[in-house]
């Protein structure tokens, strides 16, 4: 809340302070404009590794870029057996938890050119190996961030898998797309974002890391050279979009969201309905309220603008105590 509050000073320090460390950074007011540089960026290359990103799933880059030819590899196990499903996500953070073991054995199958069986711990197996060919063969890894600390200039991340952290070190270009809602003062207080999301979410981060600028060394001649270990180049797209406008509405605390999940799981139309409450932005009240934003109100009416009953245990368990049906009530008008 803090935050939003300083968003202007915060977003202008932490552009300062990403450039002071070896970061390139572009902010975006639209996401065509987000989009336009992410694509020059990613220039002729014809295949990128992906984390989660919510961020990213508004840009509807994925889609753009396989529109290019781009093949766009989801390293985070649910998102790529959901892929290879050619399914939708149920759930942000468990997005295969509905199809069945054989389901997912086929799906993955396919990618290995081999048969799986219907095993947990080979499924696991084939796919960490197959994944990790892919890591190595990419030249640039595409994250969002679970909070940017403005006063140091450094991007927190959170997983459990260990993805993240290969795809943000073993390319040579790491891309960045973060919301500008996602900037807080200090590295402190982005550790108290960083924590919220597991606390929320009942999912212990096996990582948490920070990342300020390229990968570097000096011990050669004492002379500095980028990409030793890490990424050569790290690029930070700061996303406003319709953060800004949510400000002007008055309806800032949406911008309070932490992404953790937790609305989804008490749900009730959502837990009965499934995908007839969700967007291609998002799931559930959140994912409602910002397909308002996104897509616009008609988009929103179809993602179920009018199927929230109102009964507020969204915002009971939400960290952040979003009133999301008093926001939702809200866009209806």
């Amino acid at each position: 809340e803090g935050a939003v509050g300083r968003l202007e000073e915060l977003v202008g320090l932490a552009k300062d302070s990403l450039r002071a460390v070896g970061c390139e950074v572009f902010e975006a007011r639209k996401g065509e404009e987000a989009v336009e540089y992410l694509l020059k960026q990613i220039g002729e290359e014809r295949m990128v590794v992906k984390s989660k990103s919510n961020t990213l799933k508004e840009l509807e880059l994925v889609e753009k870029l396989e529109r290019r030819g781009v093949e766009v590899v989801e390293t985070d196990l649910g998102d790529r057996i959901i892929q290879l499903a050619g399914e939708e996500p149920l759930h942000p953070v468990g997005p295969a938890v509905h199809l069945t073991l054989e389901e997912v054995a086929r799906a993955l199958s396919r990618e290995v050119g081999r048969e799986l069986p219907a095993d947990v711990e080979k499924i696991i197996k084939a796919s960490r190996e197959r994944l990790r060919e892919r890591i190595l063969g990419a030249r640039i890894g595409l994250t969002g961030a679970n909070a940017i600390a403005a006063e140091e200039g450094a991007v927190g991340l959170v997983e459990n898998e260990g993805n993240i952290s290969l795809i943000t070190r073993l390319p040579e270009k790491h891309l960045v797309v973060a919301g500008i809602e996602k900037i807080v003062p200090t590295m402190e207080e982005a550790v108290t974002v960083m924590k919220t999301c597991e606390t929320f979410l009942t999912v212990v981060g096996a990582y948490h890391s920070f990342i300020k600028g390229p990968s570097r060394t000096a011990d050669v001649m004492g002379i500095e050279q980028l990409g030793m270990h890490g990424a050569k180049e790290v690029h930070v797209v700061l996303l406003d979009g319709w953060r800004r406008e949510a400000v002007r509405m008055g309806l800032e605390e949406v911008l309070y969201c932490c992404n953790c999940g937790a609305c989804l799981s008490v749900c009730p139309v959502l837990l009965e309905t499934a995908h007839a409450f969700s967007s291609k932005v998002g799931a559930g009240p959140i994912g409602v309220v910002r397909t308002w934003f996104v897509l616009g109100p008609e988009e929103a009416i179809r993602a179920g603008l009018f199927a929230c009953t109102g009964c507020g245990a969204c915002r009971e368990i939400c960290p952040g105590s979003i009133d999301f049906p008093k926001i939702i009530e809200r866009l209806r008008g």
